[in-house]
């Protein structure tokens, strides 16, 4: 199978690649600024440039592109060279910045979803959104499409509910798969770059921030990495599957204030003090505060993503995320180099 990848030099895009290739499939991969295509482990995997002719079997070739531009900035010449051999496309380019402004926002994950859509007809389409299009919205969430009037953490969320709702309207029998907090690999804890919310547990464990905003009944849904890559080439290997929203989540939360005990729990690090949203004074609010402000909405929320559909169309079921496959998450920061360890004070 050939298939076409934007957002392969991206953290997920590139276990996506190295996923594919494993398995014996060709990847067309839609690079942009960055050409480098990393694995798990953060290695390059080889790669070389799109020639007219299609990677071998277990190969990658790229392809210099632009998902912001109609016809992903593709020449005439260059899309029907590429539209001769694809036959299934995994659109999971997107700018995943909470705190980027809502135009900016829309450009890429909106606007970029509808170019990805309005290519390669004949190709299986499969879309990388996120299950908290859900928003705010707590309890049971379905595999079903979000109104983005709704209310939302942040610009990224909503725009991403707009961007499944705008791309089905071009692609009616797209695939809509939905990652939730995506993390290492579950045996392991590696991945290749910490971003996103991995911003929040350092300073958090490090203890430069006192104290966090957490609901009671707050969970958190961690997904590892590699079940996401594994899942996503499951599927892009079924020619046949009807269209479908597919939430790739964990079985369950975990406990928000049980995670951020587990972090303390290992020698060195912090556990911050657990208060109330509303009782934190934004005024005297640090730096180091603000700066991860944006993920601090996932300590308020307890949704419970149902996961029926992806067991009933490939027979995978949802990882659980434990206390010790969490322990496993934080012990790889700490061993990277990425989480710093406080060192005991001597005793006089």
């Amino acid at each position: 199978m050939i298939v076409f990848l934007t957002g392969s030099a991206g953290l997920l895009g590139g276990v996506i690649a190295q996923t594919l290739t494993r398995r014996g499939h060709s990847v067309l991969a839609l690079v942009h600024r960055t050409t480098e295509i990393k694995g798990s482990d953060g290695s390059v995997l080889p790669a070389s440039s799109f020639d007219g002719e299609p990677p071998v079997p277990g190969a990658i070739k790229t392809v210099q592109g632009d998902v912001s531009k109609p016809q992903l900035g593709l020449s005439d010449a260059r899309y029907q060279q590429l539209q001769n051999h694809i036959e299934c496309m995994i659109h999971c380019a997107a700018l995943v910045k909470f705190e980027a402004p809502f135009e900016e926002l829309r450009s890429i994950n909106v606007g970029g979803s509808i170019h990805a859509a309005q290519c390669f007809p004949d190709a299986r389409f499969i879309h990388v959104s996120t299950a908290y299009t859900c928003g705010l919205k707590d309890g049971p969430i379905d595999e079903e499409l979000h109104a983005p009037n709704g209310r939302f953490a942040n610009g990224y969320e909503r725009s991403k509910a707009i961007a499944e709702i705008e791309l089905l309207k071009t692609r009616p029998a797209a695939l809509v798969v939905r990652p939730s907090i995506v993390v290492g690999e579950l045996e392991s804890g590696q991945i290749s770059s910490f971003d996103s919310i991995y911003r929040a547990f350092k300073v958090i464990a490090e203890g430069r921030i006192s104290s966090v905003p957490v609901a009671p009944d707050a969970t958190l849904n961690f997904v590892p990495i590699d079940f996401v890559a594994k899942a996503l080439a499951t599927l892009a290997a079924k020619p046949d599957l009807a269209p479908a929203i597919v939430h790739l989540t964990a079985k369950d939360g975990f406990s928000a204030q049980g995670f951020l005990r587990l972090i303390g729990s290992i020698p060195g690090l912090a556990s911050p003090q657990i208060v109330e949203a509303e009782s934190r004074d934004k005024a005297e609010a640090s730096f180091m505060d603000r700066m991860v402000q944006p993920y601090w909405s996932y300590f308020t929320r307890s949704p419970e993503f149902s996961t029926k559909t992806l067991s009933r169309i490939t027979g995978l079921c949802a990882p659980e995320m434990d206390e010790a496959a969490l322990l496993r998450q934080i012990r790889f920061c700490v061993e990277a180099g990425y989480i710093r360890v406080r060192e005991p004070k001597a005793i006089a």
